[in-house]
């Protein structure tokens, strides 16, 4: 991901990230691995905001899923596709 974005960076707890994004103070957040108890709380102030909240493959969100992503509606099916060829680059598979 990072020939395709300014920066990538950790600011801290992840529920903070997803309610930055929410409120439009980051582009996006993303993250592989489940995380049920930080992102449960940011999702849903996410989805009230407007924000799609989906896994990185742009299924929907649920405790459990494998990945995360967080974005809004212009950016988010970008982002989707990205995640999804830069996946295929480092696995093989497209």
């Amino acid at each position: 991901m990072l020939p395709r974005v300014a920066a990538v960076r950790n600011l801290g707890p992840t529920s903070w990230q997803v309610a930055d994004t929410a409120a439009g103070r980051l582009d996006a957040f993303w993250e592989f691995g489940r995380d049920d108890a930080n992102l449960l709380p940011g999702a849903l102030v996410a989805r009230e905001a407007g924000a799609l909240v989906t896994d990185a493959a742009g299924r929907p969100w649920s405790a459990g899923s494998d990945s995360f992503l967080v974005a809004p509606p212009g950016l988010h099916g970008h982002l989707v596709e990205a995640l999804r060829a830069d996946a295929g680059a480092v696995t093989g598979a497209r």
